[in-house]
């Protein structure tokens, strides 16, 4: 098997069978079917392929903020860009709600928490 990998020694690439330009010779490693489903997670350490969780986490966090980062633009910026007219005709109550729904929206990838859509804009 060979592989590529980053500067840290994670592997970005790899070919079960062949060869890759510029490809690092590596014994399988022990659980190959964690690995060809995770291989972004093992690291080349000493010749040998090991498996970090926390790369491993840090990956499926990051999966996680880019389908939050998709939801607020589908979900919360076609509400938010609305023209003058739309906004002329809301409450100052539903536009402080509304402003607090979007600043929620926008700590989306840090608070991890989607923010509840105000019940009005159903």
């Amino acid at each position: 098997m060979q592989i590529i990998t980053d500067n840290n020694g994670f592997v970005l690439s790899f070919a079960y069978v062949g060869n890759l330009v510029e490809g690092i010779e590596v014994p399988e490693p022990e659980n190959i079917d964690l690995f060809l489903h995770q291989f972004y997670a093992f690291q080349l350490q000493d010749g040998k392929l090991v498996y970090d969780a926390t790369t491993y986490e840090k990956h499926l966090n990051e999966e996680l903020k880019a389908e939050y980062r998709i939801r607020r633009e589908k979900e919360c910026f076609s509400v938010i860009n609305r023209g003058q007219l739309w906004y002329e005709s809301v409450s100052l109550t539903q536009l402080l709600e509304l402003r607090q729904w979007y600043k929620a929206w926008l700590n989306v990838t840090e608070t991890m928490v989607v923010p509840e859509k105000p019940a009005w804009l159903e």
